[in-house]
């Protein structure tokens, strides 16, 4: 699962982002590259932001899509880093900036911040790693399948079937795919009776011969 405010951490994130200034940003606004210096810890208030590395190429894989109540940029919690991803909204964004110099004096101040960015922060590299082993190691019908499985449950819990709908590059980009390819197979699933498309949501029909694929 992505991280998202669990029950003690809802009261770590409010020392966050109490009493600090609301930034807006336009969709494909880039918030921060590999090359820029870590010096932000970010909270996402509303939109979607996408977490992704770009190959020599220019392809991009998308390694996380943060969602509203998440953190990104965790590597500000390391000093003298730069950031590893490109982080760009992928909608209208509402964010707070925490400096990396105010973040260190809460740390100190609030151990329960602490304990609570760590397990973020380890859930966070758990969902990056899950998504470079499927890029590295299933077909494409399997990452799609394991996609799609994970944005439902993210969205709508361990048991939900219905996904936000996406283009089909932001499901490509997320799978490290061709567009094309990845409209194959969606096609292929759909004649399958594996899941239905409408104007703003995709709904999962099979739930279980998804999970059969998506282990690949």
């Amino acid at each position: 699962m992505s991280t998202t405010l669990s029950s003690y951490a809802d009261a770590a994130w409010a020392i966050l982002t109490d009493g600090r200034a609301t930034d807006r940003a336009e969709r494909g606004t880039l918030i921060y590259a590999p090359d820029h210096v870590a010096d932000h810890l970010y909270v996402l208030l509303s939109g979607a932001v996408s977490l992704y590395l770009r190959s020599g190429e220019g392809r991009a894989l998308t390694l996380r899509i943060v969602e509203a109540g998440q953190l990104f940029g965790h590597v500000s919690a390391s000093d003298g880093t730069r950031y590893d991803t490109f982080a760009e909204a992928t909608t209208l964004i509402r964010y707070v900036r925490i400096p990396r110099s105010e973040l260190t004096s809460l740390l100190v101040r609030t151990p329960e911040l602490g304990i609570a960015l760590m397990e973020d922060m380890a859930q966070h590299r758990a969902v990056v790693s899950r998504r470079l082993d499927e890029v590295a190691f299933k077909s494409v019908p399997a990452r799609l399948a394991s996609l799609l499985l994970d944005l439902a449950r993210r969205h709508g819990g361990p048991h939900a079937a219905s996904v936000p709908r996406h283009s089909h590059r932001q499901l490509a980009e997320m799978i490290n795919a061709y567009r094309e390819t990845v409209t194959k197979v969606i096609n292929q699933f759909r004649d399958a009776r594996l899941l239905e498309i409408d104007h703003s949501s995709i709904t999962l029909v099979n739930v279980r011969r998804l999970e059969e694929l998506a282990q690949g």
